[in-house]
């Protein structure tokens, strides 16, 4: 009781949100039967800690360009701002782009953020109380671009560039004292092959089918980077159906035999990867996790989902063990806002550590 009572703030808000959210999705499907492409929105509202209350807006634009067969998948653009009671500014444009019926697809992401994130140390061994705040303010640009070589396999480079600035360290913490790697901020600027086989159903919200993607990324001065590394990451993901039952399994991994600045190591927490934690609750140059989601449709556009995780951080591959395992589970609530493409609404609530943690953006975790 006395958890969910410190959270009664962020539940009450993600039900204003949701019934916000229908009565603009309702003005919208009125104006467009006859485009080809599609138009969301709605007002963002939310609590948290670190940011106390945040307002915004955010929508989604689905779109097919003219010489598109009638069943292409769509191409989309997302977009979302927010500004905080603590001065922090979040903008965000990730873009999906599907040319010739997906031969060839272009994706990724434009962004500012100035932020205040929560700082748990490095690996495994840190007090379980330890957490310092720290400021960072980066612009953001990711763009890959892949080409269909066979039925279900497509492959192309990646380039990824960040500008990290921190300001407002803690005095009394571990980043002010420059010894972790990124501590005194600099650019990411790399590039990297992207793998994918992709045979799901559906791009958004699958209900058979595997999805893997293997990207070999390089950070180095030679592409103007401040830091000099090779990561290796694999996601991959099955998904099981039957009838209106869906069962997810996702394994990702990350895998360095270099020290990462500590912004770009494989990290615990957030939307995607091990909600329930804080993002970066726990991190280091390699991580493994494991996930599995029920998902299920109810009635009208309603549907939920349950979902369990374990992952653990390691400082070398090798080091991974049976004591360092991480657990979250929770469950959640799916708005569809695109019958056609299946785009849902996603509400979750995770629990790890005794926290419970809500959820809300556009889009399935996995």
């Amino acid at each position: 009781m006395i958890v969910l009572k410190k959270h009664t703030k962020q539940l009450f808000v993600l039900l204003l949100l949701f019934a916000c959210s229908h009565c603009c999705f309702s003005q919208f499907d009125s104006l467009r039967p006859k485009k080809r492409y599609k138009i969301s929105g709605f007002p963002v509202i939310f609590y948290t800690p670190e940011t106390r209350f945040a307002f915004g807006a955010a929508g989604i634009c689905t779109f097919n360009f003219k010489k598109d067969s009638l069943h292409a998948p769509s191409s989309s653009f997302n977009l979302g701002f927010a500004y905080t009671q603590n001065n922090q500014v979040l903008f965000y444009l990730p873009y999906f782009l599907f040319f010739k019926n997906r031969t060839y697809q272009v994706y990724g992401e434009l962004g500012y953020n100035k932020y205040t994130y929560n700082f748990y140390g490095v690996g495994n061994d840190q007090p379980k109380d330890y957490v310092e705040k720290y400021g960072v303010e980066f612009p953001r640009l990711r763009i890959t671009a892949l080409k269909k070589l066979s039925k279900h396999f497509y492959a192309g480079p990646r380039y990824a560039f960040d500008n990290f600035s921190l300001f407002k360290l803690d005095t009394a913490g571990q980043l002010i004292k420059r010894e972790i790697s990124g501590s005194k901020g600099g650019y990411v600027s790399g590039v990297g092959i992207v793998n994918v086989y992709d045979s799901r159903d559906n791009i958004f919200y699958p209900s058979r089918g595997f999805y893997g993607e293997l990207v070999v990324y390089r950070d180095d001065k030679l592409t103007g980077s401040s830091f000099n590394y090779t990561r290796i990451a694999l996601d991959v993901t099955k998904y099981f159906s039957y009838k209106e039952n869906i069962l997810a399994l996702n394994l990702y991994t990350i895998y360095s035999d270099s020290d990462l600045p500590f912004f770009q190591m494989g990290n615990l927490g957030g939307m995607k990867k091990m909600r329930g934690f804080y993002e970066g609750r726990y991190r280091d140059n390699n991580l493994l996790v494991f996930q599995a989601e029920y998902r299920r449709h109810l009635f009208w556009l309603l549907g939920f989902t349950v979902f369990a995780d374990a992952g653990q951080v390691a400082k070398r591959y090798d080091a991974f063990n049976d004591k360092n395992w991480r657990y979250t589970y929770g469950g959640g609530l799916r708005l569809t806002i695109d019958k056609a493409q299946k785009i849902n609404l996603r509400i979750d609530v995770g629990v790890g550590d005794k926290k419970v943690l809500p959820y809300f953006t556009i889009g399935e975790a996995f």
